[in-house]
């Protein structure tokens, strides 16, 4: 028999969600082995467009400094009717989270930086040319066959993690259903390089109701071209060098060697109904497939691990319960199935052909601009609803919170720069730490917020058990934090960022009793004599 190579998390393709959750499963402190089937990491551009959020992850695992070079950022879109008049732009609202709305990458140049990130952390075992072929659940641990070329060898985590694909073997293998459909209308994807000039700052819609065009730039010359494929065409046809360049053409001229990629695609708008069974779950697009339009397939994979990472790892240490895990589905379903039908909605108005719709779609959309509320709504792009969790692991505020404070619940902080004791100025992530964190906002306007770690620390016994750190006053002069700015109320903030309960003094006991469900060690921390702010 097979000697058995123990884990703690088995993550299952190494893609960057697959990549972006070792990572970050390492920082929370657990032993995770990755595998990948093939070789390497992908050499093939594929997702284009990342949010704010995404690069607050980034920014977090590390890679950020490095990514952003290769980025086009602070991006937004144009959209040109059958006429080729512009409908309209659309730009990101004010960024928030402390990165641009809506920037263009490069796959990558994203999944080297990634594994690059994940070598140098020693909690990480990478395997390539290695499939994970069985999968065998049971009450306390999942044993998972692998085949390598060294044969097949059996691994044994206490969770698995799959991030392989649209076409998920592991998903397949759990006879997880899918809900949606599929696209009936197939793409033409090219990616160019040695694009002369700077780039707009703007991709394009060419709604144009023959052949839509969608281009978005990228840097150091890199460009992409999406093209219908018409009723007819061979894709074998159209992807050839000649073909690409008549494609191009009105655009701009190319040569054979300026092509990176050419391929034709089906998009899929579909929703795993399951995101967990038993000891196994689904991340990134083996849990949801959607159409490109709305940028959203990478942003949405990139929440699921931002959001489970830190769940898993609880439940490993020892220090979150089994309903915690299963929040990580009733938080980012509901999401994920937003973002698939907003990906159907845009690509409906993009992909029209038909004469008379088309002709009603640009009058609609140009009429919009006579009304204040709509033109906002679309020019700000507040379409790309973000995530707000109403249940799962938050407290209900209850009535003593004022409204405006008890809407931060459930959605990502606020990451302004903020000024530390030194006189330094920092992003707030780099005080807040990898944890949960409590931030307190005194009476006093004029004092600083005062921000405590906690930390996951080992009793006398060896327990883990979760424990405060020294404080840290900061300031804020961007008015980030208005809502709670001067209340005397404290904001207890999730290590994904999202805050989990907004308190005053008497409504604090109820709230850390509420998550204690989910993370037991809550109810204690706030016991605690020492580490809660003197106000308390």
């Amino acid at each position: 028999m097979d000697k058995i190579i123990e884990t703690d998390v088995l993550v299952i393709g190494a893609g960057p969600i697959g990549l972006a959750a070792a990572n970050l499963l390492a920082d929370q402190g657990v032993n995770v082995m990755l595998v990948e089937r093939h070789a390497g990491t992908s050499d093939e551009p594929r997702a284009i467009s990342v949010t704010d959020e995404t690069l607050r992850v980034m920014q977090q695992i590390g890679v950020l400094d490095r990514l952003a070079p290769e980025m086009l950022m602070d991006t937004g879109a144009r959209y040109f009717g059958r006429k080729e008049q512009l409908l309209a732009e659309v730009y990101p609202a004010s960024p928030r989270l402390g990165q641009p709305g809506k920037s263009q990458f490069d796959q990558p140049v994203m999944e080297s930086l990634l594994l690059e990130a994940a070598r140098a952390r020693p909690l990480i075992d990478i395997r390539f040319t290695t499939e994970a072929f069985r999968i065998t659940d049971g009450p306390a641990h999942v044993d998972t066959v692998l085949i390598d070329d060294d044969g097949k060898h059996t691994v044994r985590s206490k969770w698995v993690l799959a991030c392989d694909g649209g076409r998920s073997p592991v998903r397949s293998q759990l006879g997880i259903p899918m809900e949606g459909s599929t696209q009936v209308q197939k793409w033409i994807v090219v990616d160019i390089i040695n694009t002369p000039g700077e780039p707009e700052r703007f991709s394009e819609f060419h709604c144009n109701g023959t052949r839509p065009v969608v281009v978005v730039p990228g840097v150091n010359g890199r460009c992409r071209y999406e093209f219908m494929l018409l009723p007819g065409e061979d894709a074998a046809a159209v992807t050839s060098p000649e073909a690409i360049i008549r494609l191009i053409a009105p655009f701009r001229t190319i040569s054979a060697e300026d092509i990176r990629r050419a391929a034709v695609y089906v998009a899929h708008q579909r929703v795993a109904l399951n995101y967990r069974v038993g000891h196994v779950l689904l991340a990134g697009d083996a849990a949801h497939m959607m159409p490109p339009f709305a940028g959203q397939a990478l942003n949405a994979g990139i929440r699921d691990v931002a959001n489970l990472a830190w769940k898993i790892a609880a439940s490993v240490t020892g220090t979150g319960t089994d309903a915690l895990v299963n929040t990580y589905q009733s938080e980012r379903r509901p999401h994920a199935v937003d973002m698939v039908r907003l990906s159907h909605r845009i690509g409906t108005v993009v992909m029209n052909v038909n004469p008379a719709l088309t002709a009603i779609r640009d009058a609609a959309i140009t009429a919009s601009g006579i009304v204040p509320t709509a033109k906002a709504w679309l020019a700000g792009m507040k379409f790309l609803k973000q995530p707000h969790f109403t249940e799962g692991c938050v407290a209900d505020p209850g009535a003593a919170v004022p409204k405006r404070a008890a809407a931060l619940v459930g959605r990502s902080l606020s990451q302004p720069q903020v000024t530390v004791p030194t006189g330094d100025a920092v992003p707030l992530d780099a005080v807040l730490g990898t944890g949960w964190a409590l931030l307190y906002f005194p009476h006093d306007r004029r004092a600083p917020l005062e921000v405590r770690r906690v930390d996951t620390e080992v009793n006398h016994d060896g327990g883990p058990h979760l424990a405060l750190t020294g404080a840290t006053a900061v300031t804020d002069t961007s008015g980030a934090f208005a809502a709670v700015a001067g209340s005397g109320m404290t904001l207890l903030v999730r290590p994904d960022r999202y805050v989990a309960a907004v308190t005053t003094p008497d409504t604090e006991q109820a709230a850390f009793a509420a998550l204690a469900a989910y993370v037991p060690e809550l109810a204690r921390l706030r016991q605690a004599e020492t580490g809660l702010p003197a106000a308390h």
